[in-house]
């Protein structure tokens, strides 16, 4: 666990960091970003429980909002906005899993 919890975090840091040209650069480079500090925190054996519930629940609601509004439009599988809330569920599933081994 301890090297898959690193490399996702490598992960998470580099996506964080590619957001820069995004025009909602900030939201996606937190939700990017607080993605890597639950990585480090669980590496510290730190991590805050009701806090990655919180993160969870944020990232899947703001997935089914984007995946809705997409349904909505019409739109395909491999837009912007799918592969977006894709990363999102790509972060609150990791948490979810550090969240089960931390319990």
């Amino acid at each position: 666990m301890r090297i898959a919890n690193g490399v996702a975090l490598a992960f998470f840091v580099a996506w964080a960091a590619f957001q820069h040209n995004d025009p909602d650069a900030l939201a996606w480079a937190a939700a990017y970003g607080a993605a890597a500090i639950h990585c480090v925190l669980f590496m510290l054996d730190r991590f805050p429980r009701p806090l990655a519930l919180a993160y969870m629940a944020l990232c899947g609601v703001w997935a089914a909002i984007l995946l809705g509004g997409l349904i909505m439009a019409g739109g395909g599988a491999f837009s912007e906005t799918a592969r977006e809330a894709y990363g999102l569920l790509v972060c609150g599933g990791w948490v979810f899993a550090l969240y089960r081994k931390a319990g």
